[in-house]
């Protein structure tokens, strides 16, 4: 139907039927109105459709994102934040306790002899291992407390609200217990060992300074019971 139709059309009505003039154009539309007004919506689904494709790629984007930014975090044996994570954990702890002036303890832990099990039993004791003292750590904390493997058989843990005497003597009830435990491994019995560093936190601590002082308290730890047991090995021989 031509433009000068619909307007002879209108003209030719009374202005007050407007819905009138309405079927007078779709009489003479016919079955124009009905093709063309299926081809819009034909283009109205494809168009909805493709919005929707478009938000559902952009949903499954933002999980893969999410998924490769969580693994870049995670380490894949034991599942604890890796360094990475556990450094980013650290700058916001001490942002927080910037913030709200809180305290809380960095405690450092390096396994004792773990390279023995990797040489004697094999690897596989050596990932059970890691595995074990994860979990014993994960279980030792409260949820507010984070547990990480910084790498090799380094592990530590970030314990937040906390004073640093309740802290240190949280920390070091945790690593008399891990000394004293053992599991099985393939008939193995393996006994675990480490040493602990601790360097306590407050507000305007810098993060990689508060892991450099707690790893070097490890080592002093480290040290000290090497002496010791030394000490204890030349008594025995003694007596």
């Amino acid at each position: 139907m031509s433009p000068s139709t619909i307007l002879a059309l209108a003209k030719a009505g009374p202005l007050a039927g407007e819905s009138s003039l309405v079927r007078d154009i779709a009489t003479h539309l016919g079955e124009e109105v009905k093709a063309g007004t299926s081809r819009l919506l034909r283009l109205l689904v494809r168009a909805l459709n493709r919005v929707a494709e478009t938000e559902q790629q952009i949903q499954e984007k933002d999980r893969i994102i999410e998924q490769l930014r969580s693994m870049a975090l995670t380490d894949c044996v034991t599942g604890l934040v890796n360094r990475r994570g556990f450094e980013d954990h650290v700058r916001r702890v001490v942002a927080t306790a910037q913030r709200f002036d809180e305290r809380g303890v960095l405690a450092y832990l390096d396994l004792d002899d773990f390279k023995s099990i990797n040489d004697e039993i094999g690897h596989d004791a050596g990932d059970a291992t890691l595995r074990y003292v994860a979990e014993f750590l994960k279980n030792s904390v409260r949820q507010t407390d984070v547990v990480a493997r910084l790498g090799g058989d380094e592990f530590a843990i970030l314990m937040v609200q906390t004073s640093h005497s309740e802290g240190e003597k949280r920390a070091r009830t945790i690593q008399t217990l891990l000394n004293n435990s053992h599991f099985t491994f393939e008939g193995h019995l393996i006994s675990l060992s480490a040493s602990m560093g601790i360097a306590p936190f407050v507000a305007g601590c810098e993060a990689r300074a508060l892991i450099r002082r707690a790893d070097a308290s490890m080592y002093a730890d480290k040290a000290r019971r090497h002496k010791l047991r030394s000490l204890s090995r030349i008594k025995a021989l003694a007596s």
